[in-house]
């Protein structure tokens, strides 16, 4: 990524998600964070101002929308499309009709798909030249996450997709059970920072140091070999545990552990330099046909005619921009890969990746080929 291109994405407003089953806490801790200083000059869009306790700190209603917060948070009622409301309250602001904001809160409905979301920031083009997205936010209900899990695809998928997992109720749950629920979400998604709450209360400032695009390279790097750590498979993912007492105390017996039928992960190594076009022609193939399939892409290259490490990330299909790293994590100059995906499509993911990848020649015609077609097809519908 060259020195413009940074200096470009530092200038867009990052915007992150909250997300998390009806009930789990995401409206408890979104009526902390709006009324925290931390959150001047936020825009938070939720679905109903209703569901959010703003009464007391509204300082002004803007239009039947948007209301203004003396925390110098700014609220809007997510009344139309998400595309429609990123784009008005980003020109209000440009013409001061809004007070400026450097950040957005997106609260999802109970069971809304955080990816649809990601999607939406990624293939707009006017959002995509001024926001991207800067980390998801899962909240965990402490108390139901176990059937959750074990019963519903989406709440594994809310996991995978998380970059911030929030654990609430912890005050109505023992202490080894919210141990338990760590080593869940550690199983489906090693590279999420995982923080137990209760009532909401949490600083906003953890939003600040998760998301892809960071000054921070230290911090940087150290999440990125937290990826990696998923050296191989996320083969258990735990929907169901038992408490076991030992001696008197609480412990957590794991032999029972149920996995959840169709969520699973591998890894991908390469010692040789990727050639670019099979990495573009592989990614290109596998999202075509198993898009919805793959949950999560994370890992870190060793491109061919490139000094420094590339980071890719994507969620479902869409990829963030390629980043660089100032550095190797680890003094190995290897690529390494690392995809959450359907079980029942994984073997076929594997093979395609590695076929590709490992066939430059034939995968660089394959993606001009492909390249040609679809402006072949763009000019006939012309």
């Amino acid at each position: 990524m060259s020195e413009e291109s940074q200096i470009d994405e530092e200038k867009k407003i990052p915007v992150n998600i909250i997300t998390g089953f009806l009930g789990s806490g995401k409206t408890t801790l979104l009526n902390h964070w709006v009324n925290s200083p931390e959150f001047k000059d936020t825009l938070v869009l939720i679905n109903e101002f209703g569901d959010v306790g703003l009464d007391h700190e509204l300082v002004e209603s803007v239009d039947s929308s948007v209301v203004l917060l003396s925390s110098g948070c700014i609220c809007c009622s997510l009344q139309g499309e998400l595309v429609k409301s990123l784009v008005t309250n980003y020109i209000k602001a440009k013409r001061g009709d809004l007070p400026s904001f450097r950040r957005v809160i997106i609260e999802t409905t109970g069971l809304a798909d955080p990816a649809g979301v990601i999607a939406t920031l990624n293939n707009d083009e006017f959002l995509l030249e001024h926001y991207y997205h800067d980390g998801t936010v899962t909240v965990l209900d402490g108390m139901f996450v176990r059937e959750q899990l074990k019963k519903q695809y989406e709440a594994v998928k809310q996991i995978a997709l998380a970059d911030l997992v929030i654990i609430s109720k912890t005050d109505l749950i023992e202490a080894g059970e919210i141990e338990a629920i760590y080593d869940i979400t550690a199983e489906i998604n090693p590279a999420a920072k995982v923080f137990p709450v209760v009532k909401g209360k949490i600083t906003p400032k953890i939003l600040f140091d998760i998301g892809p695009y960071k000054n921070d390279h230290d911090s940087y790097n150290k999440r990125v070999s937290a990826w990696l750590k998923t050296k191989s498979q996320v083969r258990n993912i735990a929907s169901s545990f038992r408490l076991a007492s030992v001696n008197g105390a609480i412990g957590i017996s794991k032999p029972k552990i149920i996995a959840h039928s169709d969520i699973d992960s591998f890894s991908l190594e390469f010692n040789e330099p990727i050639e670019p076009l099979a990495l573009l022609a592989a990614i290109s193939d596998v999202q075509e046909q198993y898009g919805d399939s793959i949950l999560r892409i994370k890992g870190i290259l060793n491109l061919k005619g490139q000094d420094k490490p590339i980071v890719i990330h994507g969620v479902q299909g869409n990829l963030y921009p390629l980043s660089e790293l100032h550095e190797w994590p680890n003094t190995e100059r290897k690529s390494q890969l690392v995809i959450i995906c359907r079980k029942s499509v994984l073997e076929q993911i594997e093979l395609m990746l590695n076929r590709v990848i490992n066939n430059p020649d034939e995968a660089s015609l394959s993606y001009y080929q492909q390249m040609i077609d679809d402006i072949e097809r763009s000019d006939e519908d012309y």
